[in-house]
């Protein structure tokens, strides 16, 4: 047997073994658990794939033939192969306040994502389906006061869904020096948010209901959503310095909201389920929620195939969030820094496995977008990672995160977490003809 047929068999076993993981893991949940997802849209997701979380996120400026670009689209005009790409990612989150402790683990798909040249060294495109947000959440609070509306002795918030992304993307390469990209994103999915009331009580701090009341609201998405990208290049000896930057436009998503309240009995089923459209169930508003606006600037410093060093920020007004016309009040301004890079010792050896490993590590800042009791909730990682090349153009990447989020200061949450990000990419030429068998 030829080795190309080898070849071609273990590539094609290795992709039916990764299709079945797939289809496997997309039964287990795909979100992170956050007290803080309970605001406006849940918690944002992390654009870049595997190989971008090894470098702290960092990726606007930086074009690599050996992972699909995803951060700017201007990138793809340099699209060197046929590539298929999969990311499965696995979070453990330590959730502590003043008191308790806990720990939730999920995980799940995160991505998949093929992308090709269609004019080499000219043109590319790419399609993907990743998340945009999510919302996972379980909040416990007892009466003090007259917070609550009705009163009650007990409430618990609770919150879940996702948000996800089908893009198309395009990029061009104008010239040898400048490149314009253009994103296509629809937006889809639904978040859902409900208070469980327990024990609701009368004027006399006695129990009127001995039943749960639940209140909840599911929002359903459905919109587009775009983004503009560029990349400016000068070749200084053999390296590269490139300027990358992102817009993303302010995007209105339709979205239906269906709102329900009904009695539940002490095991949370229902009692009976209240009809009255006026008053306890209201199917099918149409409204709108507003995106802000979003601009991004990366660098790189590029030897290729052998370093890279790499700096993004992005700046977005989250006060200009609203959905159904309304503001968030915990929203304000958010700033994000991405700094990271990658070291393959000698990507030609070979005889030495270990010189053709590229080695990656980064770390990322981010300041808001939340207030909660006057203290910003920021959130702070490393990151570190490897790609582990399977043949000569395809290879695993890995990237692990060690991260914080948050604070204890006035009775808040602190978060801290570990995630494992692994991917496969399949890199070939497939609209090439075969000259010589």
């Amino acid at each position: 047997m030829r080795f190309y047929d080898i070849m071609y068999q273990f590539k094609i076993g290795l992709i039916a073994i990764i299709t079945s993981i797939l289809f496997i893991s997309s039964s287990f949940s795909q979100v992170m658990v956050s007290p803080y997802s309970a605001y406006g849209m849940g918690m944002m997701s992390e654009k870049g794939f595997v190989a971008n979380s090894g470098m702290g996120n960092a990726g606007i400026a930086y074009q690599s033939p050996w992972f699909i670009p995803v951060l700017n689209p201007a990138l793809l005009g340099s699209q060197s192969f046929s590539s298929f790409e999969a990311g499965l990612s696995i979070t453990q989150n330590n959730i502590s306040d003043e008191v308790t402790r806990f720990r939730q683990v999920n995980g799940g798909l995160k991505y998949i994502s093929l992308a090709f040249p269609i004019v080499p060294g000219k043109y590319g495109l790419s399609i993907s389906l990743k998340p945009l947000s999510s919302k996972n959440y379980e909040i416990l609070q007892r009466r003090r006061s007259e917070e609550f509306d009705p009163q009650a002795e007990l409430a618990r918030f609770q919150g879940s869904g996702t948000i996800s992304q089908f893009s198309l993307s395009n990029g061009w390469n104008i010239n040898k020096n400048i490149a314009v990209g253009l994103e296509a994103n629809y937006n889809f999915g639904n978040l859902t948010d409900r208070t469980v009331f327990e024990n609701v009580i009368n004027g006399e701090d006695t129990v009127a209901i001995p039943y749960l009341i639940s209140a909840e609201n599911k929002d359903n998405f459905s919109d587009f959503s775009f983004v503009l990208g560029t990349k400016f290049t000068k070749k200084l000896g053999k390296n590269y310095l490139s300027l990358g930057v992102t817009y993303d436009l302010e995007a209105n998503l339709n979205t239906t909201r269906n709102t329900y309240l009904q009695l539940l009995s002490s095991t949370e089923t229902p009692i009976t389920q209240l009809t009255d459209s006026s008053t306890f169930m209201v199917a099918g508003t149409e409204g709108t929620t507003t995106l802000p606006q979003k601009i991004s600037a990366g660098l790189s410093f590029v030897r290729p195939n052998n370093w890279a060093i790499l700096a993004d920020f992005s700046y977005q007004d989250w006060r200009q969030y609203r959905s159904f016309g309304i503001a968030e009040s915990n929203y304000v301004e958010e700033t994000k820094i991405n700094i990271g890079g990658e070291y393959t010792p000698n990507i030609q050896s070979g005889t030495r496995y270990l010189e053709r490993v590229t080695y990656r590590a980064g770390i990322n800042i981010s300041n808001g977008p939340l207030v909660i009791n006057n203290n910003r909730i920021n959130s702070f990682g490393i990151t570190f990672g490897t790609t582990l090349p399977i043949t000569q153009v395809s290879n695993i990447n890995l990237a692990f995160e060690v991260g914080q989020r948050g604070t204890l200061l006035n009775s808040l949450v602190q978060e801290n977490y570990l995630n494992f990000n692994l991917s496969f990419t399949f890199n070939d030429r497939w609209f090439l003809r075969r000259q010589f068998d």
